[in-house]
């Protein structure tokens, strides 16, 4: 059963140049510190995301990274790599005065996470993450070319006859012109057409893709723009820079984590985040376990957020 959601307790903001970064307190202000870590990157935190944790045992910091939720300006790329996310998380904790803290994150959240404990190991006292993703060019090229491939044909077709590509190339690099386009038509049918791409090979079900209803919309009104969706943005700015990361460098890392307890839930059909990146991260972690849950990429599907607390509550409890 999940938590029943709460105001958080207090909200902060720390200056740096032009962000200004926003983070806020949840649960009980004494009780035990723990750091969520939003997906994306771009995403963002909601209030949905507090329905996993216990509010009357656990401190839990929801950080909106830079560019991202009610962090301004809002998809800003300036600034923005993942060592300096890595030092914004070392400054929040050090201005909320925590000495040590869990990490909690999904996908791109696990990466931070992993990261961040790589670098600041003293810090961690365990992680819980879902659908881990290590920022690997072999991972980008299976979640955006390949696994379509396999199991979304229709969908990968579809997008590249619709930007005039090769039948079965990867449309992501496209797309990303489309993002970095000076035309806001252009921005908001890449930015569409991503979302519905990436969004289709999240789900457990195959359903019919609305990409020639994305290119056929010729509606660029104001409402239009303003609904853009800021996570292809955010996340074509960091694959096109390898995510500021040596490739297979957190797996290079990984035994910084030897004596910090992790569990990963990992849905045994995630197109984006397979089990096979969780399965190769764990070996040689002796505190490291796998539990295996029947769904897709999303947080929101069925049993992840129950599984989730159940797995919050035993490592905080350890």
């Amino acid at each position: 059963m999940l938590y029943n959601i709460k105001k958080s307790f207090a909200t902060h903001h720390i200056k740096d140049g032009i962000h200004n970064i926003y983070f806020e307190e949840y649960g009980n202000p004494e009780g035990i510190p723990v750091l969520f870590l939003h997906g994306g990157p771009g995403s963002g935190c909601s209030d949905s995301h507090k329905a996993i944790f216990d509010n009357k045992k656990l401190r839990v910091v929801f950080w909106d990274q830079r560019g991202s939720g009610k962090s301004i300006p809002k998809r800003e790329t300036r600034k923005n790599t993942t060592q300096i996310l890595i030092k914004d998380i070392e400054n929040i904790r050090d201005y909320l005065n925590v000495k040590t803290w869990f990490l909690v994150g999904g996908s791109w959240g696990a990466t931070l996470a992993i990261a961040y404990a790589e670098k600041y190991s003293n810090r961690v006292k365990g992680i819980v993450l879902r659908s881990l993703f290590l920022a690997t060019k072999k991972e980008i090229e299976w979640a955006f070319l390949e696994a379509p491939l396999y199991f979304r044909p229709q969908l990968i077709y579809d997008m590249n006859m619709a930007l005039n590509l090769e039948p079965y190339k990867n449309p992501i690099p496209i797309l990303g012109k489309y993002l970095e386009s000076d035309s806001i038509n252009k921005n908001c049918i890449g930015a569409e057409l991503w979302l519905e791409y990436e969004s289709n090979l999240s789900t457990l079900e195959n359903k019919k893709n609305k990409i020639n209803e994305i290119i056929n919309n010729n509606d660029f009104s104001k409402e239009r723009i303003k609904r853009l969706p800021n996570t292809p943005f955010m996340e074509w700015h960091f694959i096109k820079n390898n995510f500021f990361l040596e490739d297979n460098q957190l797996h290079i890392n990984k035994f910084n984590l030897t004596d910090i307890p992790i569990r990963i839930v990992q849905s045994n059909y995630d197109l984006l985040c397979p089990p096979k990146t969780s399965y190769m991260f764990i070996k040689g972690l002796k505190k490291a376990k796998i539990i295996n849950i029947n769904a897709g990429h999303y947080m929101s599907d069925p049993g992840i957020k129950e599984k989730l607390i159940e797995i919050i509550n035993d490592i905080t409890n350890e």
